[in-house]
């Protein structure tokens, strides 16, 4: 297992802490219902809201996604998101809209995560830690995990350096605690391989940079 990491994080994230309600909530998440893309909206408290979307959507959808959310001004707290054998999504995210951001009840889902690639790549990631290869069961693609200071955009910015090595999530599990983003991957290529020892070498190489106690300012780019 290749890890870069700081002091404050000597082991596998999955392993420290409780899981979130997101998380046990996985195992109840439906499959989707078919190819056509759709979403739905719920209104959980006066400062969150839930959004699923499902369907047959893009292979960059959650990169186009999450920097539009940012974009509104609005947080992704934790989530979960997988595909199915037939390409279909599912995912479920819970939202906090800031002050400015307008109320995820008027805005289209579908449009944000079918939007062309994004001109901004929401500015740079710091970790405090990740691990790549560090799932028990990987199978047929890269587990990647990071930790690092949540902030708007944190999302977003990381689906964008993964898209820039032709890296697209096939699942990922979402979270922040305590001002720290805490988020999981399945990864394949866009054309569904396996990653090459390259293309991994290359990712290492990234996330290296934007360890805390390697590069305290460095961006994954």
């Amino acid at each position: 297992m290749r890890r870069g990491t700081c002091e404050r994080a000597e082991r596998p994230l999955q392993k420290q802490g409780r899981m979130s309600a997101i998380e046990h909530r996985t195992d109840f998440l439906p499959f989707a219902p078919g190819d056509l893309p759709g979403f739905a909206v719920t209104h959980l408290t006066q400062a969150h809201w839930s959004v699923r979307i499902w369907g047959t959507l893009g292979p960059f959808w959650a990169d186009a996604f999450s920097l539009g959310l940012s974009d509104l001004g609005i947080s992704i707290l934790r989530g979960f998101a997988r595909q199915d054998g037939a390409g279909r999504w599912i995912a479920d995210f819970v939202l906090s809209p800031g002050a400015a951001s307008p109320a995820p009840s008027s805005l289209d889902f579908l449009f944000l995560a079918s939007r062309p690639p994004a001109v901004r790549d929401g500015g740079p990631i710091v970790l405090s830690h990740y691990a790549l290869d560090g799932g028990p069961d990987v199978g047929p693609s890269l587990y990647l995990e990071v930790r690092g200071p949540d902030r708007l955009g944190f999302l977003g910015s990381l689906l964008n350096a993964l898209a820039g090595l032709d890296l697209s999530p096939r699942e990922m599990m979402i979270s922040t605690r305590d001002g720290q983003a805490f988020d999981r991957f399945f990864l394949k290529t866009t054309s569904g391989a396996v990653p090459s020892q390259e293309v991994r070498r290359q990712l290492e190489a990234r996330l290296d940079l934007a360890v805390l106690d390697a590069e305290p300012h460095a961006a994954i780019a």
